[in-house]
This record gives structure tokens, sequence and C-alpha cells, in this order.
């Protein structure tokens, strides 16, 4: 039994041989065919040396080709239709920066989307099981930075990529980046997975610096349903974090302040003005993705920390929730940091170069002094 596109290739092909050409073509071609006579005396020439085409048969032979050529061509195209459209990711691609959404005075929510040439391969940027990011290349100074992708969302378009990228006084990339305007073009490559998850995962303690936020949400959204997630945030000033209310908070001290004030996990007073500013956008995410499709078997905890207003990480209050026990589920327990260098060299030490690539090196920092009672732990 042929098939739908079977049946319509036969149904040309019967077409093309059956059709006949109209009369003044079909007159056309007979006269072609005759020999040009210079002198009426010339002898004519002789019929079986110069025998007569047949009415439009070139015609329909190449009309015959067309019509079967087309239908087998959609058919190949339909097979695997995104095959010449998917860069290989050391090639670098042309996306448009479509948005700019300003999440503070010096970081900003970058949304790029192919400009129509091959795009990246967004079914591998968005693996339920890698932690992935993309480069940017600075095409002046010709050099290469990776940003990590950010979580979609529902209302996002499904070719649309999203970066968390902070503005920084000395970054070359981050600069030239911020100078964009919009519906520039941008040249990116990848998708790099930076870490790929185990496959069972019970608990997830992630500490994040600054825009280290947006592998944290990566793992977040990776992890919805499955694992209990807490993460860390520290930042430098209140309006990176805008609106962020701790998941932990505890009641306040009593006569232990001059004015109203609340707890964080660490035990660090926060004014309660900080908490009612309006959310920015990435808190606004965090706020999407601790909606979980079954919170009784997942959760994501979240705690603000920020230096101008004194709060911060401390070793004390880290190995405190590595052994609080609260999660008995089989599986891996890991310890996430991500961040600046300097972040994640203070709490687990640098990364090392060995064979050309990057690899964990051992573990130092305030982590190396910490009983880890069995977390994994991971620089990102």
């Amino acid at each position: 039994m042929l098939s739908r596109t079977g049946r319509a290739s036969t149904r040309s092909l019967r077409w093309a041989t059956n059709y006949r050409l109209p009369a003044d073509i079909r007159r056309a071609g007979r006269l072609r065919s005759q020999p040009r006579s210079h002198s009426t005396s010339s002898p004519p020439y002789r019929q079986e040396h110069n025998p007569k085409p047949k009415p439009g048969g070139s015609y329909t032979k190449i009309l015959a080709t067309f019509s079967l050529g087309i239908p087998l061509g959609f058919l190949l195209r339909s097979l695997n239709p995104d095959n010449e459209q998917i860069a290989k990711p050391t090639d670098f691609v042309k996306y448009q920066l479509v948005s700019k959404d300003d999440v503070s005075s010096t970081c900003s929510l970058f949304t790029l989307r192919p400009s129509g040439g091959p795009r990246l391969d967004h079914e591998q940027i968005h693996d339920a099981r890698a932690l992935t990011s993309v480069q940017f290349k600075q095409p002046q100074l010709q050099i290469a930075r990776a940003y990590t992708v950010f979580p979609p969302t529902t209302d996002q378009a499904p070719d649309d990529l999203r970066f968390l990228i902070r503005k920084e006084k000395n970054g070359e990339m981050s600069r030239y980046l911020h100078r964009l305007p919009l519906l520039a073009e941008v040249e990116i490559r990848g998708p790099s997975t930076d870490f790929s998850l185990p496959d069972e995962v019970s608990e997830v303690l992630f500490l994040a610096g600054g825009t280290g936020i947006a592998p944290a949400m990566q793992v977040a959204q990776r992890l919805s349903g499955k694992a209990d997630v807490h993460v860390l945030w520290a930042c430098r000033r209140r309006e990176d974090c805008a609106g962020g209310v701790s998941d932990a908070k505890q009641p306040p001290r009593a006569g232990s302040s001059w004015f109203p004030s609340s707890w964080t996990s660490s035990g660090v007073e926060l004014i309660d003005d900080a908490a009612e500013l309006p959310a920015n956008t990435v808190v606004r995410h965090i706020r999407f993705l601790k909606q979980p499709p079954d919170p009784v078997t997942s959760k994501l905890l979240i705690d603000y920390f920020v230096d101008e207003e004194g709060t911060q990480i401390t070793p004390s209050h880290v190995a405190k929730l590595l052994h609080s026990g609260s999660n008995n589920t089989p599986g891996t327990r890991l310890l996430l940091i991500s961040g600046p260098d300097g972040f994640v060299n203070h709490w687990a030490g640098p990364k090392e170069w060995l064979g050309g690539r990057e690899v964990q090196g051992r573990l130092g920092g305030e982590l190396g002094e910490v009983d880890l009672g069995g977390w994994r732990v991971v620089k990102l």
C-alpha cells in the first residue's frame, strides 16, 4: 500500500505523462523540426534521416522529473527537518539580542534568538541531567567567555536563550555585551556540559555567589520533583536580589535590635524594608521554581545573604546544614559551589589544569576544614 506521499507522487507522474501541450506550442515544435530552405529549387530533406520528434516529448520528461523529485524532497526533509539547521558545538552561529532586562544597576538578563541561520542544539542545552553553558565571542579581541544558560520560563519562546550577565569593571566580554543595542547580532557556540548530574540525587546544598545563582537555578529546574535543593545566595547589594525573602527565617530576638528585624538562617539580622522591595526578574523566577510538581517529594529553599547588610554565609552554618539529617532518601548528596573565582576559591580552593583542561583539583578553602559526612563537593 502506497503512503500518502507515494500516492501523491504517482498521481503527479500520471498527470505529467498524459498532459498534452497547447496547440501553439506543438506547432512551434513542428516548425523547428523542419529543415530551413533557402531556395525553392533545393531538394527537400529525406524524412528518414531527420525523424520527426514526438510533440512535447522533452517537456514531458522535465515535468515528470520535477513532479517526482519535489515530493521526494519534501519527504526527506520531513524525516529530519532540523538536520541542516543544528550547528556543531564547535561552530559559532549568529543569534539576535531581542531583549535586555535590567536586574540591577550592574546586572542584566539577556535574551537571544536565532537570526535565521543554523542554531544551537536546544534539546542538548536543556538536557535534564546536564548543567550547560554557551560561549560568547568578542569579535574585536577574538576572545570567548562561557555563560550559564538561564532556565526557561513557560512564556519564553522555544528557541530563545537567556543569560544572566554582570557588567564587570575590567571584563572585556561583559562590557562588550552590555554595550550592544537591541537587535544586534551576537556569535555564540556550544553547548558545553559543565557537570552531569548523577542518576540518583537525594539532596543538594548550593553555595552561589552573585551570578552563580544561574547554575543554581538550573539545578533547581532539573531536579524539580526529584530532590531537595537548598540554595545559599550571597550578593554584594540588595538590588541584586531585590524582593528576596529567606525561607529559613527565624523569629526576632527580643530586645536585640533598635529597629524591626527578622533573622536569616545564619542568625544575622536583616531590615524588613529590604525584603519589601519589588522583586526583580531573578527573584520572580526563583518563586516560580519553588512550585515543584510534587512538593511532598522535593522542595526548593533559598536563603539570601547581602554584603551591604552585613550578612554572610559562615562555615559553621554550612556544617550545620550538612549534618541536619533532614533527608534520608537514598542517593547522592551534592554540595555545589558557583560564582566568581574568588568566591569559589574561598569555599573550595581553586580548580587546576591537567592535560590542557580544567579539573576540580584538591578540596581546599573553608570546606577543606569541614566534616562533609559523605557529601560530594563540585566546583562549577
